[in-house]
């Protein structure tokens, strides 16, 4: 999960479009309060931005990578999984999406209780009960805070042009990410079942996306490029190790 505050990853943007309409409205203005008028557009305007950003974060997403919201009833495995592990945990039940690949993957996106579950076709098709549970287990150990930051992330990222790698990278903590494992872990007290998940979906090929979502992924890409997650291979082993 990324570090910081989810929202100052909008700032970039948001500050940027506020000193541009700063200096139209200060060079346009015709009296002397010009620079004034232009302080006050511009914060103006780096507000809107912030909050317009924000709120189109979580649809951007799902939009980026190819998410499809779950028809109620259709894949009622899953759906009574996830209801089962938020009773049981006491946290707020996401919304369902889908995406159509045959990579065994999954990601969380929203902010505070407005979460989105994303999950692949591979993985209802590949993973049998536990290993599909384990799954679940471990996108919702991840809340709040770090959620928003990572979905904030996602969004922005091609907004941010040269300065994305550098925002990823001061932003994105491998040991942090490798964290999540142990946390869902924790919920189901079954570590063999996430090792399995994970076995299965290194045989695969990995999700299609783009660099700016990549660190969604519970697995990401297993084509060779850099990920941003620990190895596959390093995570499997320290599971078997619990």
């Amino acid at each position: 999960m990324p570090t910081a505050a989810p929202r100052l990853v909008f700032l970039i943007p948001a500050v940027a479009a506020g000193l541009v309409v700063a200096a139209v409205v200060s060079l346009s203005a015709q009296f002397d309060l010009r620079i004034v008028v232009g302080a006050a557009a511009g914060l103006a305007a780096a507000a809107g931005v912030l909050v317009w950003l924000d709120r189109r974060a979580s649809r951007a997403v799902l939009s980026a990578i190819g998410a499809q919201q779950l028809d109620a009833g259709s894949e009622t495995r899953l759906e009574s999984l996830v209801a089962s592990m938020c009773a049981s945990h006491g946290i707020a039940e996401p919304s369902l999406y889908l995406v159509d690949s045959q990579a065994l993957d999954a990601a969380v996106v929203g902010r505070g209780n407005e979460t989105q579950l994303v999950v692949t076709t591979g993985a209802l098709r590949q993973l049998d009960r536990l290993e599909l549970e384990a799954v679940i287990a471990r996108q919702l150990a991840q809340s709040g805070a770090g959620v928003h930051a990572a979905t904030t992330l996602a969004s922005v990222g091609p907004l941010l042009g040269p300065l994305a790698k550098l925002v990823r990278r001061v932003q994105l903590d491998r040991q942090r990410l490798a964290l999540t494992d142990v946390q869902g872990v924790l919920m189901t007290r079954y570590p063999p079942a996430l090792a399995g998940a994970f076995q299965k979906a290194a045989r695969g090929g990995g999700v299609a996306g783009t660099v700016s979502t990549r660190h969604l992924w519970m697995i990401g890409p297993l084509d060779g490029t850099a990920g941003v997650q620990p190895p596959l291979q390093d995570r499997i082993d320290a599971l078997r190790e619990l």
